[in-house]
């Protein structure tokens, strides 16, 4: 019964072993608060001040409700070997409430082609400098402190690092601004294989052009469609493998001509959804299968080895105890002087052999 319960405590514990511990291989890019560097990269307690140097820029004026990019550049990491880095696009350097979203700012693209303010870089020891951006949009004028955290890994020690401030100023938009929509959202995601039409809401505009660009690739320019008095349309097309394209916009009206940030968006295979409670629920239930079984063996070996003595002790009586049907027959005038009829089942034979 004491094994029953340590194989029932073995499956519990390993059932919860996902729901807690460090990731130091990273956790992909997401929406993460500063103090995820505890739990992303080790204890925080143990981390490391990292000798990267950070900044942050801001790439033109921040406009009320229009987007704008901040470029992060990073040099003089040390690795021992390929790594993670992570990147943190902050607000706050309490370790909580410190997303863009917690001061008023919208992430609408990150590097990696998604809207996180945490995105994952693969690390080498063969390179220590990075730049990356991301596409934000004020949602007020308040001026917000803008800060990039790093983590990162060297051998088993985790990294920590926070840049300087950067502070931003958003802007009331000018008169006949030629500008994006300010509840305009561009795609982030698509599938592979299929031609997207990306379609742009604006205002005060007479005239678009298109950049577009695979990372690191050559651009490309193309005249945006307007197939509305505020909106334009344009096409990119189907990538075969998964990628990430960058396009920004040229925009043209009665007021200065303005380029917008780039934005991403990425092709990639349909994402498989995986419902964690049906995986925890599945694995609680394989565990209770085991446990039933191990039980199921345990009572029909029980009741095996049960059976077993019984039969030994039904032979064991067999022998120590001796069949009426085969005692020797009484003699013509009953049992002898002097004899019981226990004596005669156990000598009687002897006794016959005797008197001939």
């Amino acid at each position: 019964m004491n094994r029953v319960i340590m194989i029932s405590a073995m499956i519990i514990l390993l059932g919860f072993t996902s729901f807690g511990g460090a990731n130091p291989g990273g956790v992909g890019d997401g929406n993460f608060d500063m103090q995820c560097g505890g739990a992303c990269h080790g204890d925080a307690s143990q981390n490391q001040t990292s000798p990267a140097l950070l900044e942050l820029t801001l790439d033109s004026t921040a406009y009320l409700d229009l987007p704008v990019s901040v470029t992060a550049k990073v040099s003089g990491i040390q690795f021992s070997s390929s790594d993670k880095v992570g990147l943190f696009l902050i607000t706050d350097t309490t370790g909580h409430s410190d997303l863009p979203e917690d001061a008023d700012w919208m992430v609408i693209s990150d590097q990696n082609g998604g809207a996180n303010n945490y995105i994952e870089l693969a690390g080498s020891s063969l390179s220590s400098e990075y730049t990356v951006s991301w596409t934000i949009k004020p949602e007020t004028l308040q001026p917000t402190n803008f800060y990039l955290s790093i983590h990162h890994g060297s051998e088993n020690t985790p990294f920590f690092g926070i840049s300087d401030a950067l502070t931003v100023n958003p802007e009331n938009i000018p008169d006949n601004l030629p500008r994006l929509a300010s509840d305009y959202s561009p795609a982030i995601a698509r599938d592979i294989g299929e031609n997207t039409t990306m379609l742009v809401e604006t205002l005060d505009v007479q005239t678009m052009t298109i950049e577009w660009r695979l990372i690191d690739g050559e651009s490309v320019f193309v005249n945006a469609t307007n197939s509305d008095s505020n909106q334009y349309s344009f096409e990119l097309p189907a990538a075969l493998q998964p990628s990430i394209i960058e396009w920004r916009a040229i925009l043209q009206g009665d007021g200065p001509d303005q380029t917008t940030p780039w934005f991403r968006i990425a092709a990639q295979e349909p994402a498989l959804i995986v419902d964690q409670l049906q995986i925890y629920l599945q694995s609680l239930a394989l565990g209770l299968f085991f446990v039933g079984l191990v039980l199921t063996l345990h009572n029909r070996f029980r009741t095996t080895e049960q059976l077993q003595q019984d039969v030994a002790l039904d032979r064991v009586e067999d022998i120590t105890q001796p069949d009426e049907q085969a005692m020797a027959p009484l003699p013509e005038g009953g049992l002898p002087p002097g004899w019981t009829i226990e004596q005669w089942k156990w000598y009687g034979h002897e006794y016959l052999e005797d008197s001939k």
